[in-house]
């Protein structure tokens, strides 16, 4: 990984700093039309990417392939079917779709979501992830520890939704799942070494009908059915970043002892 061009106190002090500008432009512009809301949101969101980028020097978290053990290769197939169930079945992405092509605000909410998608993902899977990786670089699950630590971050984000008026539980159960949400980004962020996945899954995941005239979450799910689905995803994806980060580690020892051969 290269050096990034500020410190890491710096790096949680910019996106700190990054995140409250977002909200002074939601503030700003509270009333005007979606399209406009939409396309300075998505004008940020890049502008946001293009800084993340020149800070860090690189998107890539590191320079060298991981030989993957049997076990994590094993795991990342069961862990990649479970995420085509998540997005196919419970997040019902393809029902959203078909609302989101057939809505009168399809471009707007096309634009809300990659700006999301953008903003998010190069704050907490970029800016975030970089800092808290440097802090884990000596430990032995720096890859896991960063993923919870980055996602913990994101999931503590959505509690601003109390400032545009979401209700006390919804916020906290999107608060959980975001958390979770945010391991699973965080784990296809370290397994491919690029921010590209993550930005398209987020996008997809947040591309809804009517996100652009609203994003207040109102629906709640039974808890004891919230927790079963999201604990599974959590334990699941736990297990994932953990096999990896064996495979990492050996694959590093490789790299320093015979660095001809990776």
């Amino acid at each position: 990984m290269r050096k990034s061009r500020v410190s890491i106190s710096m790096q949680f002090v910019i996106a700190t700093g990054l995140i409250l500008i977002l909200e002074i432009l939601d503030i700003m512009l509270k009333g005007v039309s979606p399209i406009i809301r939409a396309s300075v949101r998505l004008l940020y969101g890049l502008v946001t990417a293009g800084l993340i980028t020149y800070i860090l020097r690189t998107l890539k978290i590191r320079n060298y392939p991981i030989k993957y053990k049997k076990a994590t290769k094993v795991i990342g197939i069961v862990w990649i079917i479970a995420l085509l169930v998540l997005f196919l079945i419970f997040c019902h992405i393809v029902n959203n779709l078909i609302a989101v092509f057939g809505a009168k605000t399809l471009v707007s909410d096309t634009m809300m979501a990659l700006s999301a998608g953008f903003f998010e993902e190069f704050i907490c899977r970029g800016l975030l992830f970089n800092a808290f990786l440097k802090m884990f670089k000596n430990n032995n699950l720096k890859y896991t520890l960063t993923a919870c630590s980055s996602a913990l971050f994101f999931g503590i984000f959505h509690l601003l939704n109390l400032i545009n008026g979401q209700t006390l539980t919804p916020t906290i159960q999107q608060v959980i799942y975001a958390f979770v949400f945010g391991v699973i980004l965080a784990s296809v962020r370290t397994a491919t070494n690029t921010l590209i996945w993550p930005v398209l899954l987020h996008f997809l995941f947040d591309w809804q009908a009517g996100m652009s005239v609203s994003h207040i979450f109102s629906g709640i799910v039974a808890w004891p059915a919230f927790l079963i689905v999201w604990g599974f995803f959590l334990i699941f994806g736990l297990a994932f970043l953990v096999s990896l980060d064996r495979s990492a580690n050996q694959s590093t020892h490789l790299n320093s002892t015979y660095p001809n051969q990776i």
